[in-house]
């Protein structure tokens, strides 16, 4: 029986398109994860890593925390925000404050268990929950609120430091017989932790308090994880810088050292002195004008 005779294989010359075309596949998706890594939102991974640590009980990032809790557990730093001109700068002065507040922790861990601290830009944020400052609804003080101030107080105090505080609130409405509304309650809030601060023995000019209800959260508040994470009191912590005194200047834009002042006009021909004008700040209800005598003759024109 004859043989079948095979045919000769044809050699296939495009078989380089297969391993382009994967090597291109992989280069776009390489390009596609490095667009997408470059538009993360640091904030919002901020918010992220803060809440999932709370939630397991670990930092993420256990070289960037500091921990103020007791039981050496840490509680993640948000990372400084930076400013025009660079990355943010931390002054002295507060560099001071925020390791003496890392020296408290470890030897009062209980006092100041619950408090963030935060660099932002040139400012250091003291951040206490809510649920250690106040029970739902109320601006009273709780025990564990009292302790943590009066912790913190004497470090304040004994530093070229201005101190803000801030109330927060989440976004559910309250009103009553007490608070209208949510800036009432977050006013009301931060009042009484100046109140407070005041009585610990910082001076009453390097204190300030304000509220923002619920338009600054910090987390969303459609859970009620979020919700807590919104109620809280930051204590915004500054270096003090004197006010120097301004030079008082009119409403008119005239300089109020000059104001009543009379200022001669120029005649009709330009050379001879007309009559006086009362300038700004003159009464305006009296006539001041003065007409000068016209020069006599022989007699030289100034």
């Amino acid at each position: 029986m004859a043989r079948k005779k095979k045919h000769a294989e044809h050699v296939n010359h495009e078989r380089w398109l297969v391993s382009y075309a994967d090597f291109i596949t992989l280069l776009f998706a390489f390009f596609v994860v490095m667009f997408a890594v470059s538009q993360v939102d640091s904030k919002r991974v901020g918010r992220f890593t803060e809440a999932f640590s709370k939630a397991v009980g670990e930092d993420m990032f256990p070289g960037r925390g500091t921990s103020l809790l007791p039981e050496g557990q840490a509680i993640p730093e948000a990372a400084p925000e930076e400013k025009e001109g660079g990355a943010a700068e931390l002054p002295e002065e507060l560099k001071r404050v925020k390791e003496k507040l890392a020296q408290l922790a470890s030897l009062n861990g209980d006092a100041l268990a619950g408090l963030l601290v935060i660099q932002k830009r040139n400012e250091l944020v003291l951040r206490l929950s809510d649920s250690v400052m106040f029970e739902s609804g109320d601006d009273r003080l709780k025990a564990p609120a009292l302790a943590m101030i009066h912790t913190l107080a004497p470090e304040l105090a004994a530093r070229s430091v201005d101190v803000r505080v801030e109330g927060h609130t989440d976004d559910r409405p309250i009103s009553n017989a007490r608070y209208r509304s949510n800036w009432d309650l977050s006013t009301a809030r931060a009042t009484a932790v100046i109140v407070r601060l005041s009585a610990e023995g910082i001076p009453d000019a390097r204190l300030a308090a304000a509220g923002y209800g619920q338009f600054r959260p910090v987390a969303p508040n459609t859970s009620e994880e979020g919700r807590k994470q919104n109620r809280r009191v930051d204590l915004v912590v500054a270096v003090s810088v004197p006010e120097e005194p301004g030079k008082p200047v009119s409403s008119l834009g005239v300089d109020a050292g000059t104001a009543g002042k009379a200022t001669p006009s120029a005649g009709a021909d330009g050379g001879t002195p007309g009559r006086v004008t009362p300038s700004v700040g003159a009464d305006a209800g009296a006539s001041d004008e003065k007409t000068l005598p016209p020069p006599a003759a022989g007699e030289a024109k100034p």
